[in-house]
């Protein structure tokens, strides 16, 4: 009978690992333009130029000034993808959402391990269920960013020490620390945390799993004392430092949009609840998992000023997803609990597939994006720059300058060009865009007009007055940044 149930939760596992990956590969093809755009469109560019040959110690972005690196952490993950692409034959953004699919998986596995260890292996499949339900893990577990392969990495390392496959652990660490060395504090509070007999050797292997991180970090710096293109990846540093500045803990929105995001976006109501109950009341079985979710808070509250970039709360999913286990696993135990969890589990389910609902479908503001790439990769030449945002760029296979909206983004891509660009006088986007005709930019092209966006239909409006036209279609505007009072409005233009 023990037998015989032993394998009837292996085979629930393995239905929760597939199903894991299952909903995560939906759409596969999908345009990496959901949830946060800015994260994804870079480490996207980054891939594409390693798999050109750019080189891993290199990192380079498609926008000006050149050479533009992206040093916010090693490429480890884009030379998964470009690995993925080459073994598969799928194309560059399928296979970042194949990556980060199958690590999502990984985190599942090493959650069902870590919490049967303690809690029994009941305990643990639920909360390998959850952790793949949670609304936060669909959206970023498909995504074309390494977040969620820092913590398949992560946690499957942990998963392999506990079982002490310690060479197969620590490798998963090191690449999982150098993905986001921001895991580095909860990963040591758990091994000062661990137990006696295994504290003083996931110590060490995690104080030197950090070392390749540390490595990258040195390197990085070394490229910007010496390098003479963009101020990128310096002003990126300098927000980092900043964070530890107390001004940023005072700011109300910022707390507002944390408890927002950990109360109801990323776990739905009704997991947080059964998340934070689990950990409070499981006392013996949850120690790990309490200090999981401690570190993990005080992380979060550390970037508090960059809490708005929701994909930081993966650092709670496993413990959440463990306290949620934890609950349900009692629940199950008790006199007519069965049906209290079954309910449970469908409200949450339920509530996850409404809050994931969008995961699957291009935004409208993205919806010509295809298009508009064909139209300016065919317009455009290939050696020439394009002003656009970073996603069009992306999409036309095209290097430019980086298009912003807003005064302060505007003022601060004008300073990635260093003090000429500081001196500019840059405002907002016309002025930004006719800063960038003044460093070299050939072309503009941008999505068609979008009725509620105002500041869009100011600027099209401008360039339709300064520039010469080359297409005006709903789905994309191209303009040659030549003044129009110097040349004719192309024959193409409509």
């Amino acid at each position: 009978m023990g037998l015989s149930r032993k394998v009837e939760r292996n085979v629930l596992l393995v239905g929760v690992l597939v199903a894991t990956f299952a909903v995560r590969v939906i759409e596969l093809g999908q345009p990496i333009v959901e949830n946060y755009v800015g994260r994804q469109v870079p480490t996207a560019m980054v891939a594409r130029n390693l798999d050109r040959g750019s080189g891993p110690l290199y990192p380079v972005l498609d926008t000006a000034p050149g050479p533009n690196y992206f040093l916010v952490e090693p490429p480890l993950y884009q030379l998964g993808v470009v690995a993925i692409r080459r073994a598969t034959g799928l194309g560059l953004e399928p296979s970042g959402r194949l990556l980060s699919a199958l690590a999502t998986v990984a985190t599942a596995w090493g959650i069902f391990v870590l919490a049967a260890r303690t809690a029994g292996r009941r305990a643990g499949l639920m909360a390998a269920g959850a952790f793949a339900t949670f609304p936060l893990t669909i959206r970023y577990g498909r995504a074309f960013q390494p977040d969620a392969a820092m913590l398949g990495a992560v946690v499957a390392g942990l998963a392999c020490w506990e079982h002490r496959r310690h060479a197969g652990g620590w490798f998963l660490l090191a690449i999982g620390l150098a993905m986001k060395i921001l895991m580095a504090p909860l990963v040591l509070m758990l091994a000062l945390t661990a137990p006696r007999g295994r504290r003083r050797s996931l110590m060490v292997a995690t104080a030197t799993a950090i070392l390749p991180a540390m490595l990258w970090y040195a390197w990085a710096t070394y490229l910007l004392a010496t390098g003479s293109g963009s101020r990128a990846s310096a002003d990126n540093r300098a927000i980092w430092i900043g964070l530890l500045a107390p001004e940023s803990w005072l700011r109300a929105d910022s707390w507002g949009l944390a408890v927002r995001f950990a109360a109801v976006r990323s776990f739905t109501p009704i997991g947080t609840v059964l998340g934070a109950v689990g950990l409070i009341v499981q006392r013996r079985r949850a120690r790990i998992w309490r200090t999981w979710g401690l570190a993990g808070s005080f992380l979060l509250v550390m970037m508090i000023s960059k809490i708005h970039h929701e994909y930081y709360f993966l650092i709670l999913a496993p413990a959440v997803a463990v306290g949620i286990g934890l609950v349900l696993d009692r629940m199950a135990r008790l006199p007519g609990g069965r049906m209290l969890a079954s309910l449970a589990v469908v409200g949450m389910v339920a509530m996850a597939v409404w809050q994931s609902r969008a995961t699957w479908r291009t935004p409208p503001e993205w919806s010509g994006l295809a298009e508009a790439g064909r139209a300016v990769e065919a317009t455009t030449g290939p050696g020439a720059w394009v002003v656009a945002p970073e996603a069009l760029l992306f999409a036309a296979d095209r290097r430019g300058c980086r298009l912003e909206w807003t005064e302060p983004a505007a003022r601060r891509a004008a300073g990635e060009w260093g003090m000429v660009g500081l001196r500019a006088n840059v405002r907002g986007p016309i002025e930004l865009l006719d800063f960038y005709r003044s460093r070299g930019a050939r072309y503009f092209a941008d999505l068609g007009d979008r009725r509620d966006d105002h500041r869009r239909l100011a600027l099209h409006e401008a360039v339709r007055q300064r520039y010469k036209v080359i297409i005006d279609r709903p789905e994309v505007l191209i303009a040659d940044l030549e003044p129009v009072a110097l040349a004719q409005v192309h024959p193409h233009a409509n």
